[in-house]
Protein backbone atom coordinates (compact mmCIF):
# COMPACT_ATOMS: atom_id res chain seq x y z
CA UNK A 1 0.00 0.00 0.00
CA UNK A 2 3.04 2.12 0.65
CA UNK A 3 3.70 1.88 -3.18
CA UNK A 4 0.32 2.87 -3.98
CA UNK A 5 0.77 5.91 -2.35
CA UNK A 6 3.78 6.66 -3.15
CA UNK A 7 3.10 6.77 -6.48
CA UNK A 8 -0.60 8.65 -6.35
CA UNK A 9 1.43 11.21 -4.70
CA UNK A 10 4.03 11.56 -6.79
CA UNK A 11 1.29 11.71 -9.60
CA UNK A 12 0.04 14.43 -7.63
CA UNK A 13 2.34 16.01 -7.28
CA UNK A 14 3.34 16.26 -10.94
CA UNK A 15 -0.28 17.37 -11.45
CA UNK A 16 -0.04 20.18 -9.05
CA UNK A 17 3.82 21.36 -10.58
CA UNK A 18 2.26 21.45 -14.23
CA UNK A 19 -0.75 23.21 -12.80
CA UNK A 20 1.55 25.63 -11.26
CA UNK A 21 3.37 26.24 -13.98
CA UNK A 22 0.72 26.71 -16.59
CA UNK A 23 -1.23 29.01 -14.31
CA UNK A 24 1.77 30.84 -14.32
CA UNK A 25 2.05 30.88 -17.83
CA UNK A 26 -1.60 32.32 -17.77
CA UNK A 27 -0.95 34.88 -15.20
CA UNK A 28 1.87 35.99 -17.32
CA UNK A 29 0.05 36.20 -20.24
CA UNK A 30 -2.76 38.02 -18.62
CA UNK A 31 -0.47 40.47 -17.25
CA UNK A 32 1.52 40.98 -20.64
CA UNK A 33 -2.76 41.40 -22.25
CA UNK A 34 -3.16 43.43 -19.55
CA UNK A 35 -0.35 45.80 -20.14
CA UNK A 36 -1.04 45.92 -23.81
CA UNK A 37 -4.76 46.99 -22.80
CA UNK A 38 -3.35 49.72 -20.55
CA UNK A 39 -0.82 51.23 -23.11
CA UNK A 40 -3.78 51.09 -25.74
CA UNK A 41 -6.33 52.82 -23.57
CA UNK A 42 -3.78 55.42 -22.85
CA UNK A 43 -3.40 55.61 -26.49
CA UNK A 44 -7.34 56.25 -27.13
CA UNK A 45 -7.57 58.75 -24.25
CA UNK A 46 -5.15 60.92 -25.99
CA UNK A 47 -6.64 60.71 -29.38
CA UNK A 48 -10.24 61.52 -27.28
CA UNK A 49 -8.30 64.57 -26.26
CA UNK A 50 -6.79 65.41 -29.55
CA UNK A 51 -10.42 64.95 -31.21
CA UNK A 52 -11.78 67.15 -28.11
CA UNK A 53 -9.42 69.96 -28.74
CA UNK A 54 -9.93 70.07 -32.61
CA UNK A 55 -13.70 69.83 -32.05
CA UNK A 56 -13.21 73.04 -29.45
CA UNK A 57 -11.38 74.79 -32.36
CA UNK A 58 -14.00 73.90 -34.88
CA UNK A 59 -16.67 75.20 -32.88
CA UNK A 60 -15.01 78.38 -32.47
CA UNK A 61 -14.65 78.61 -35.99
CA UNK A 62 -18.13 78.20 -37.20
CA UNK A 63 -18.95 80.66 -33.99
CA UNK A 64 -16.30 83.13 -35.19
CA UNK A 65 -17.88 82.63 -39.01
CA UNK A 66 -21.49 83.23 -38.03
CA UNK A 67 -20.72 86.19 -35.62
CA UNK A 68 -18.59 87.22 -39.03
CA UNK A 69 -21.86 87.83 -40.90
CA UNK A 70 -24.07 88.64 -37.44
CA UNK A 71 -26.32 91.44 -38.64
CA UNK A 72 -27.24 92.23 -35.23
CA UNK A 73 -23.93 93.15 -34.04
CA UNK A 74 -23.43 95.11 -37.00
CA UNK A 75 -26.28 97.23 -36.17
CA UNK A 76 -25.38 97.76 -32.49
CA UNK A 77 -21.83 99.22 -33.78
CA UNK A 78 -23.91 101.30 -36.16
CA UNK A 79 -26.66 102.37 -33.78
CA UNK A 80 -24.40 103.36 -31.36
CA UNK A 81 -22.49 105.36 -33.19
CA UNK A 82 -25.51 106.80 -35.51
CA UNK A 83 -27.04 107.80 -31.67
CA UNK A 84 -23.69 109.10 -30.05
CA UNK A 85 -22.42 111.49 -33.37
CA UNK A 86 -25.86 112.37 -34.83
CA UNK A 87 -26.75 114.54 -32.40
CA UNK A 88 -28.33 118.56 -32.05
CA UNK A 89 -28.89 121.37 -29.28
CA UNK A 90 -31.85 119.71 -27.89
CA UNK A 91 -30.99 115.76 -28.57
CA UNK A 92 -27.35 116.44 -26.92
CA UNK A 93 -28.19 115.60 -23.06
CA UNK A 94 -30.96 112.82 -24.21
CA UNK A 95 -27.99 110.67 -26.07
CA UNK A 96 -25.79 109.97 -23.24
CA UNK A 97 -29.31 107.94 -21.95
CA UNK A 98 -29.54 106.20 -24.96
CA UNK A 99 -26.38 104.79 -26.15
CA UNK A 100 -26.61 102.63 -22.94
CA UNK A 101 -28.64 100.32 -24.91
CA UNK A 102 -25.59 99.68 -27.03
CA UNK A 103 -22.58 99.20 -24.61
CA UNK A 104 -21.44 97.28 -21.70
CA UNK A 105 -21.13 98.83 -18.13
CA UNK A 106 -17.54 99.37 -18.51
CA UNK A 107 -17.34 101.47 -22.11
CA UNK A 108 -20.52 103.27 -20.44
CA UNK A 109 -18.27 104.51 -17.85
CA UNK A 110 -15.63 105.40 -19.69
CA UNK A 111 -17.95 107.77 -22.36
CA UNK A 112 -19.56 109.28 -18.78
CA UNK A 113 -16.18 109.52 -16.90
CA UNK A 114 -16.43 113.48 -17.90
CA UNK A 115 -19.67 113.66 -16.58
CA UNK A 116 -22.60 115.37 -18.76
CA UNK A 117 -21.77 118.85 -19.83
CA UNK A 118 -24.48 121.46 -19.97
CA UNK A 119 -26.03 122.48 -22.62
CA UNK A 120 -24.07 125.69 -24.27
CA UNK A 121 -27.09 128.10 -25.22
CA UNK A 122 -25.88 128.69 -28.30
CA UNK A 123 -27.29 126.43 -31.41
CA UNK A 124 -24.88 123.30 -32.61
CA UNK A 125 -25.33 120.05 -34.24
CA UNK A 126 -23.16 116.95 -35.53
CA UNK A 127 -24.11 115.27 -38.14
CA UNK A 128 -22.19 112.12 -39.94
CA UNK A 129 -21.46 112.06 -43.30
CA UNK A 130 -20.13 109.15 -44.11
CA UNK A 131 -19.37 105.43 -41.41
CA UNK A 132 -17.62 102.30 -42.93
CA UNK A 133 -17.83 99.31 -40.57
CA UNK A 134 -14.26 96.90 -41.16
CA UNK A 135 -15.64 94.01 -38.62
CA UNK A 136 -13.84 90.11 -38.34
CA UNK A 137 -14.67 87.61 -35.85
CA UNK A 138 -12.19 85.80 -33.72
CA UNK A 139 -12.68 84.02 -30.04
CA UNK A 140 -15.99 84.87 -29.76
CA UNK A 141 -15.92 88.56 -30.44
CA UNK A 142 -16.63 90.79 -33.51
CA UNK A 143 -14.03 93.68 -33.48
CA UNK A 144 -12.83 96.04 -36.07
CA UNK A 145 -12.48 99.59 -37.22
CA UNK A 146 -15.43 102.11 -37.48
CA UNK A 147 -13.94 105.38 -40.21
CA UNK A 148 -16.40 107.73 -39.29
CA UNK A 149 -16.74 111.06 -41.29
CA UNK A 150 -18.68 114.25 -39.62
CA UNK A 151 -19.38 117.76 -39.61
CA UNK A 152 -19.59 119.89 -36.56
CA UNK A 153 -22.10 122.97 -37.02
CA UNK A 154 -22.24 126.15 -34.61
CA UNK A 155 -24.76 128.96 -34.93
CA UNK A 156 -24.74 127.90 -38.80
CA UNK A 157 -21.44 127.86 -39.50
CA UNK A 158 -19.82 124.26 -40.57
CA UNK A 159 -16.29 123.14 -39.10
CA UNK A 160 -14.55 121.29 -41.88
CA UNK A 161 -15.11 117.69 -42.13
CA UNK A 162 -13.58 115.47 -39.55
CA UNK A 163 -12.73 112.07 -39.78
CA UNK A 164 -12.73 109.62 -36.61
CA UNK A 165 -11.06 105.72 -36.63
CA UNK A 166 -12.49 103.80 -33.71
CA UNK A 167 -11.49 100.33 -32.64
CA UNK A 168 -14.65 98.66 -31.62
CA UNK A 169 -14.84 94.92 -30.02
CA UNK A 170 -18.81 93.78 -30.14
CA UNK A 171 -20.07 90.38 -28.08
CA UNK A 172 -23.04 89.10 -26.94
CA UNK A 173 -23.92 89.99 -23.27
CA UNK A 174 -27.23 89.47 -21.49
CA UNK A 175 -28.63 87.76 -24.70
CA UNK A 176 -27.87 90.93 -26.57
CA UNK A 177 -24.89 92.12 -28.84
CA UNK A 178 -22.98 95.11 -26.78
CA UNK A 179 -20.15 96.81 -27.25
CA UNK A 180 -17.77 95.82 -25.05
CA UNK A 181 -14.44 97.99 -25.92
CA UNK A 182 -14.47 101.20 -27.32
CA UNK A 183 -10.93 103.24 -28.24
CA UNK A 184 -10.16 106.24 -30.33
CA UNK A 185 -7.08 105.66 -32.51
CA UNK A 186 -7.67 108.72 -34.07
CA UNK A 187 -9.31 112.60 -35.08
CA UNK A 188 -8.43 113.93 -38.48
CA UNK A 189 -9.40 117.30 -39.92
CA UNK A 190 -8.58 119.08 -42.83
CA UNK A 191 -5.91 122.29 -41.77
CA UNK A 192 -6.97 124.04 -45.01
CA UNK A 193 -9.72 124.02 -48.31
CA UNK A 194 -7.85 123.81 -51.33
Amino acid sequence: MNTKVLVTMAIMLVVSVFSNIALGFNVSSQSADNERYESENKDLKAQVKDFEKGLDEAEGAITDEQLAGNKEAKKTVEDFFDTHFNYNTDTYKDKFEKVKNYVNEDVYGQLMAAGVPDTPTIKFENNITKMKLYMTAKNKELTGLVVLDSVYTIDGVDSPETTQIYEVTVAEEDGKQKIISLEVLGTFASMSES
